[in-house]
Order: structure tokens, then sequence, then C-alpha cells
């Protein structure tokens, strides 16, 4: 007996730690793996909830709220208009002498007209990479009327090279396929890989290096980085956060439905109630229910950084509808904090007429 309350009272203490530190990362690792064996999952939650119902002799609210994860499909994302290229026929076919004149003929064919906007991104990329070797060649040509047009172009080009990284990448069939709400979580996240996340720190880092002038930058690795993002699980990172908030919400109302009927420890003595909503707390939400809320929260500051940076490299042209869009996930996202965090604030005011219990913070010393 005194070895399971040491373990309990063990527990508990760094649980409200972890939440005075604001659910920062890994806030319940260190502890629950001493405690017991890991365990994952929207049926654990459930289980928890159905637990606590009991425990509180309170009936499970209806859900107050309906929390729905924002479908990028529904957005309405358009691509951005780009103006087509100035360089006409005649000035194309004086370009004998550079190596730019395959380019342009390419984009010019019935194929290049009809590109995915990946693969006008990459043309787009090469036009860049090899047109300033091309001017130098025209200019020693005393070619002035065509060094200007290709000037041009080379300028139109950079200053809508944000607008083919977004259409490519963002605005795409694979990026939309990454937020694609699954059917269910099963054992999410611990089956995901790590191919996704190369892909999204590749597409960071190669718009930097593009956006810099860098137009060569492994541009053939583009297709295959936006292969791995198909298979990407931000669909499922918003199912998840809408999933655990909608049971905790409702766990949480059975605390404070539970707290507004009268103390939970008459006169501040321990009661069986109390040591029964010990026991459950313990054992099915800090050390069952908090290991699964702690590996979302450790994918979703995974995937997150690189998607923000590359949003925030492509701010200036980003069209309202995905930001609204964006702004809708991140409040998503965010309930994968706020709601453990009001959870446990429920906990320690439910808790905290118990003199002896562990569910009351620790005081300060």
């Amino acid at each position: 007996m005194f070895k399971e309350s040491s373990v309990k009272q063990r527990c508990l203490v760094e649980l409200w730690r972890g939440c005075r530190r604001v659910l920062t990362v890994g806030w319940l690792i260190g502890f629950i793996v001493g405690c017991s064996p890991p365990a994952q999952g929207p049926d654990q939650l459930q289980d928890y909830r159905q637990r606590l119902a009991r425990t509180l002799a309170t009936a499970v609210p209806d859900d107050a709220s309906v929390l729905i994860p924002p479908r990028i499909q529904d957005a309405d994302i358009p691509p951005l208009d780009i103006p087509a290229s100035q360089l006409k026929l005649l000035d194309f076919l004086a370009l004998s002498d550079c190596a730019l004149q395959v380019n342009i003929g390419r984009r010019n064919s019935s194929l290049g007209r009809n590109a995915a906007p990946s693969q006008k991104l990459l043309l787009d990329l090469e036009f860049l990479a090899m047109a300033p070797a091309c001017v130098k060649t025209l200019e020693l040509q005393s070619e002035t009327r065509l060094v200007d047009a290709l000037t041009a172009a080379i300028a139109t080009k950079t200053q809508y090279l944000p607008h083919r990284i977004f259409n490519a990448v963002l605005a795409g069939p694979e990026y939309r396929q990454f937020w694609q709400l699954p059917r269910g979580l099963d054992q999410y996240p611990s089956a995901v890989g790590g191919d996704v996340l190369d892909a999204l720190h590749w597409f960071e880092y190669a718009t930097t290096q593009w956006l810099a002038g860098n137009f060569q930058f492994q541009a053939d690795q583009l297709e295959q980085r936006l292969y791995h993002l198909r298979a990407g699980d931000g669909g499922a990172l918003l199912l998840a956060a809408v999933t655990q908030a909608r049971s905790l919400q409702q766990a949480t109302q059975l605390l404070e439905s539970r707290a507004a009927a009268g103390p939970l420890c008459p006169n501040g003595r321990s009661s069986t109630s109390a040591r029964t909503l010990e026991t459950v707390v313990v054992k099915y939400f800090a050390t069952g229910v908090q290991i699964w809320l702690a590996d979302l929260n450790r994918r979703e500051r995974q995937l997150l950084p690189p998607i923000e940076n590359l949003e925030t490299q492509l701010a200036p042209v980003l069209p309202e509808h995905y930001r609204q869009w964006s702004a809708k996930r991140k409040t998503v996202l965010m309930l994968l904090r706020d709601t453990p965090r009001e959870h446990i604030t429920a906990l320690q005011h439910l808790a905290a007429s118990c003199s002896e219990s562990v569910l009351t913070p620790p005081t300060q010393s």
C-alpha cells in the first residue's frame, strides 16, 4: 500500500509541475515511463472519460459545440495568376547560340503550356539559371533589342518566382493530400515515417535558396519530395487535435459539474470519491491518455515549423483564402495544448478541498 501511494504521489507531483511549465515538450514523458506501460489513442481517452463519469456520478454531457477540422479542400484556394512570357518567336529563333533556346522551346511546346505547376516551376528555375550566360552571349553579338527583352523576362520570372513556388507546393495536389482527413486515427502518431519531414524541410530550405538566387539548388529532387509530401499526416494531426478536444472538454465539464455540486472533500478530509478519483486520474489519464497527448504535441512540433517557415517566406503572395484556412488550422492545433491545460486546471479546482489529495498541486517551498 505504501509503495502504491508513493507512486501515485510522485506521478501527480510531476503532473502539476508539467502543467506549470505550460505543457512544454515531453512534460510527462520522464515520469510516465516509470509509472506504467505506454498506452495510446482515442479509445484510451474515451475510457478515461467514462470512468470519470462513473466516479463522479455525473452523466457525460452532450457536445456543447461541434468541432470540425478545417478541410483544405473546402478552402477554394486557387493557383496564383502569372503573366505569360513576352519572348516572341523571332526572339526565340535569335537565341540559337544559347542553351536557353532549349528551355524556351520546351515552354512554348504544347506539353510545356499544359505542364503541371511543379514542372512550370522547374522550367522557370532552369530559365533563371541559364539566362545570365545567354545575356552575356547576346551582348557580345550586339543584340541589344534581344538583350533588353531577355533582361525583362528575367526580371518578370524572378518577380513571380514566389508565385510559382506557391502554385507548385502549397496550392498543389500533394499538399492537399497531406492535409486530407483520414477515416480514423488507428495508432496515430506511433506509425508515422520520416520521409515527409525530410520533404517539408527540403521545401523550406529550397525556397530559401531559390528566393536568394540559387536557382540550381537540387531542382531535380522537386518531384520526389512532392511524392513524399502526398503521404504526410497533416490531416491526421488535425483530426487528432479535434478528437482529443471533444472528449477532454466533456471530461472537463464532468469535473466542473461535480465541483458546482459541493466540495469533493467536506471538512478537508479525504473521501471514497476523492480516493477513487485519484486512482482514475493517475492510472488512466496521467499514465495513459497523456502519453498519447504528448506524442501528438511532439508530432505537431515536428511538422509545423517547416510549414510555417515556408508560409513566412511566401507571405507576400499568399492568397486570402489560404490565409483564412491557415488561421483555422492554427486554431485547431492550439487545442492540443489548451484543452489538456483546461482539464488539469479543472482537476486542481475540484481537488482543492482535499488537503491530503495527490491531485492538489504541491506547495512552493
